[in-house]
Order: C-alpha cells, then structure tokens, then sequence
C-alpha cells in the first residue's frame, strides 16, 4: 500500500472512507466467489478430480475409486460372496441337470 501524507482530519476521513469502500469490495467479491462455489462445488470437484485422473494418464473415475484401499477391499469382499453364491447356484443346476 502506498504511503499517505496525512495532514489533516479531512484527509484522514478521506482515507477511512477509502479503506471502508476497498473493505465493502472485498465482501462483496468474497461473498460472490462463496456463491459461486456453493452452486458449482459438484462440477468443480469433478472437473478437479478427472483432470487429475486424465493428468496422470488414468482417463476413468472407476479406476480412481479403485485406488482407494477401503473401496477396493468392500469390492473384493463382494465379489468374493458373489462367487461363491454364483459357484453353488452353478453345482445346483449341474446337480439338476445330471438327474
């Protein structure tokens, strides 16, 4: 900030006032970024995270979500049950068919 010459009680009014009106700007572009992001946080934060993806050569969000450890074992945990109802759902139709 620059330096003021104040001289007198006029000048310092003129200098609060000044200071008042950059304050007032400052909440008003404060106040409308805070909007902004409000109403576009979801495409913001998917913008970000598939310009991540697509930066370090991953161009799927699947393949993000499958770099998270807790994602990842829920998911094999599932497939694992899944497997194992598919495999006696399979014994049961052999098992069916050979009668």
């Amino acid at each position: 900030m620059k330096k003021n010459n104040i001289k007198n009680l006029e000048s310092l009014n003129r200098y609060i006032a000044d200071l008042e009106n950059k304050e007032l700007q400052l909440q008003n572009q404060l106040h409308h970024n805070w909007q902004y992001l409000k109403s576009d946080f979801g495409s913001i934060l998917r913008t970000s995270i598939l310009h991540k993806a697509k930066v370090e050569g991953r161009a799927s969000f699947i393949y993000w979500l499958f770099k998270i450890p807790e994602f990842n074992n829920t998911i094999g945990k599932t497939a694992e049950r899944l497997t194992v109802k598919l495999e006696n759902l399979l014994v049961k139709w052999i098992d069916k068919i050979a009668e």
